[in-house]
């Protein structure tokens, strides 16, 4: 298991108030760490679904293209060395 580790953000006086006021010492890290990994599930869920589109629409064959021209020089440059 890892260990926690402690971070410092800013956050507005009176949300921070309001979240004290309604979860005790305790819960908060907790709660915290949920909210957080939600939010991280959202972005990473909106990143897939874009890299989802990117790879399966024709509005986005232009970025394909530039994606295959990109990977065939770089293999190139990988074969050289």
């Amino acid at each position: 298991m890892a260990t926690a580790s402690r971070a410092i953000y800013s956050i507005n006086p009176d949300v921070l108030s309001r979240f004290n006021a309604l979860f005790p010492p305790r819960e908060r890290s907790k709660v915290v760490e949920q909210m957080i990994q939600r939010a991280l599930a959202e972005r990473e869920s909106g990143l897939l679904e874009a890299a989802r589109k990117i790879e399966s629409e024709p509005r986005f064959a232009a970025i394909r293209e530039v994606s295959d021209d990109i990977e065939r020089i770089v293999g190139e440059a990988v074969q050289d060395q």
